[in-house]
């Protein structure tokens, strides 16, 4: 979980920062108008540092939580049915694949603290328990099979649910006069979107998917420069609920080889908040990230 976790962050946080030619926003712009200009700015933006803070709560059933607790011996002690963990990330990244970043992650009274680095495609982290750097994902030597599609900044836009402008009584981040904007996209028209391209090879999963996102709730708020449009902070908080019972088995196959004999009844409902912002600094810093040594 922590791998797949440390790669997902990094593969956000290089995304976030890959996107300034063009001019601040006039007062004649809507915000879509705006928004897509902030695109072409972030598009040519070549590097940033960032600061992430996070809290995210999770509620589990009892009965799933007894038995990763049976299987997971002492590691899984911190776990419970409601629990809340907290989140700090700092680091920069730099374009075209360079990334490094700290990060401290508190659930209950465990911290987990490690480093993540990304050069060339190679994704490094150091374990938490022996303070060794490890590989955690290397470049792919041969193309996929298939073409799943690509989550973009675009796609967000276009397929919305609504695109408004915040008035704040302080339009000021770190010194830069920003304008704020609220989106709230349509997971359900964003997730047929980006399968359109490709079909799949599991219907029940996609429907499973389909359900979850007709029922979840993610709202995002977006500060951007007034004369450079880069983005300053984003925020995030979403609201998802979903029954467990239903994904295995519409994910029979994979499901059961990734959490062996787990018993998921029916009405098993797992129900996760979270509310994240990353600011955005020091934008176009000649940075120098390299590959850590990793262990024999």
């Amino acid at each position: 979980m922590k791998r797949l976790l440390a790669a997902a962050l990094a593969t956000g946080l290089l995304s976030a920062c890959a996107g300034i030619n063009a001019p601040g926003a006039s007062k004649t712009e809507t915000p879509q108008q705006s928004l897509v200009a902030t695109g072409k700015a972030m598009d040519q933006l070549k590097s940033a540092k960032f600061d992430v803070n996070g809290t995210v709560q999770v509620t589990l059933p009892q009965s799933l939580v007894d038995q990763l607790k049976a299987k997971g011996g002492a590691q899984a002690g911190a776990l419970s049915s409601n629990m809340t963990a907290t989140l700090k990330i700092s680091g920069a990244a730099q374009k075209p694949d360079q990334l490094q970043a700290d990060v401290s992650a508190k659930l209950g009274g465990l911290t987990i603290e490690t480093q993540v680095v990304a050069v060339g495609g190679t994704l490094y982290y150091k374990d938490p328990m022996t303070s060794k750097w490890e590989v955690l994902k290397r470049p792919e030597t041969t193309a996929p099979k298939t073409s799943p599609g690509k989550l973009s900044y675009q796609a967000i836009l276009d397929t919305a649910k609504s695109i408004t402008e915040v008035t704040d009584s302080s339009a000021t981040l770190n010194g830069a006069t920003v304008e704020h904007y609220r989106v709230v996209p349509d997971l359900v028209k964003l997730f047929a979107q980006i399968s359109a391209s490709h079909a799949s090879s599991n219907s029940a999963a996609t429907a499973a998917l389909q359900t979850v996102l007709q029922n979840a709730s993610l709202t995002a708020d977006v500060w951007t420069g007034t004369n450079d449009h880069l983005i300053h902070r984003l925020s995030y908080d979403a609201d998802v609920s979903a029954d467990l019972h239903l994904l295995a088995g519409a994910f029979e196959s994979s499901a059961t080889a990734k959490v062996p004999g787990l018993n998921l009844p029916a009405g098993s409902v797992a129900h996760v908040t979270a509310h994240i912002v990353i600011d955005l600094h020091d934008f176009n810093t000649q940075l120098k990230i390299q590959a850590p040594t990793v262990a024999g």
